[in-house]
């Protein structure tokens, strides 16, 4: 029977979870029936067992809901795909839309905050059972503390497995992919959105429906200009983090000419490329850097406007292009 969502190979990790919550809540039986009463309770390794059993029954659980995921496979050779095309802020939303598994599978974000702030909470959980035995005595805070493993491992294996992506780029969103730690894809083109010549920023792909299943195939980002004639300027993403700005513009005939060669963009070495492709010709720059300083430039608006500024001027040596800069929106007046 086919299915679009392969989950033949979570059976044996459900089975690993079972098994993982069977040893960790044992271990914690076994660690707290060997403290008697009459001992001092505030030792080093009965306060670490304390406040690091909930975040290990976490971790562990987690680890266990990841691996369920990661081993969940999809089919999409049975979709149908149709072309689709949005706003560069309104195409996160198409992975959440609809009642598909997309935003399960491709990872969701509220749980991937929710596993971070279970994970801090439960370092406190175990803090305050730890200053609490006093109080309740070491009997009834040594249950509570069970149970807070019990359920940390339980919520965990939850809530790693909905917020663990799978490796497939098909339920997931490539422009939330990290470039550096504070800055991903989508930032790098909200950022050029801002260039004086940029319209706007959309993007166009492949949307594969079926009954339980939605895959978004074949993502292109455009950037639109505010020439005349309009322009939409392809922005490569695929390689983005290693080569830093790339933009390509294809032009509707071909122009008999190839060639490749480095010129000046505000001052920066930049790489272009004449080519045809299908007999239609594209003009194509990106500037000469290794991968630290092209990294550095993606966080910095003003080299990506220059760029996307050289790359109009080369493609008006071809065809009559004028500059014409954008009128920001200023909201109603008052």
């Amino acid at each position: 029977m086919y299915e679009e969502i392969d989950t033949s190979g979570q059976g044996k990790w459900n089975l690993y979870s079972i098994i993982g919550f069977v040893v960790v809540v044992s271990l914690f039986m076994l660690q707290s029936f060997s403290i008697t009463l009459g001992e001092p309770l505030y030792q080093p390794e009965v306060m670490l067992m304390i406040i690091f059993a909930p975040v290990g029954a976490c971790l562990i659980g987690g680890f266990f809901g990841a691996m369920k995921k990661r081993a969940t496979r999809i089919n999409p050779d049975r979709l149908e795909f149709t072309e689709d095309t949005r706003t560069l802020d309104d195409f996160g939303q198409v992975y959440y839309e609809g009642d598909f598994e997309t935003d399960v599978l491709g990872g969701h974000p509220a749980y991937a905050c929710g596993l971070i702030l279970i994970f801090v909470t439960s370092v406190f959980l175990g803090g305050g059972v730890l200053f609490g035995i006093e109080s309740f005595g070491p009997t009834i805070a040594f249950l509570i503390e069970g149970i807070i493993v019990v359920v940390l491992y339980i919520v965990g294996f939850r809530f790693a497995f909905k917020a663990i992506s799978l490796k497939s780029t098909l339920v997931k969103n490539p422009l939330f992919h990290r470039i550096t730690k504070y800055v991903d894809k989508s930032d790098v083109l909200k950022k050029l959105e801002r260039c004086d010549i940029v319209s706007s920023i959309i993007v166009k792909y492949k949307v594969g429906e079926g009954q339980t299943l939605k895959a978004i195939d074949d993502i292109h980002v455009f950037a639109v200009t505010s020439t005349e004639p309009v322009m939409e300027i392809e922005i490569t993403i695929e390689k983005m983090e290693n080569i830093g700005a790339e933009y390509t513009y294809y032009l509707s005939e071909g122009l008999g000419t190839r060639k490749e060669e480095i010129i000046d963009v505000a001052e920066k070495d930049t790489h272009l490329i004449v080519d045809e492709i299908d007999m239609n010709s594209f003009i194509r720059v990106r500037y000469d850097m290794n991968r630290m300083r092209a990294r550095w430039n993606l966080s910095t608006p003003k080299s990506l406007c220059d760029l996307m500024h050289g790359l109009v001027d080369e493609v008006s040596k071809y065809m009559s292009v004028t500059k014409i800069p954008k009128i920001e929106d200023l909201g109603p007046e008052e």
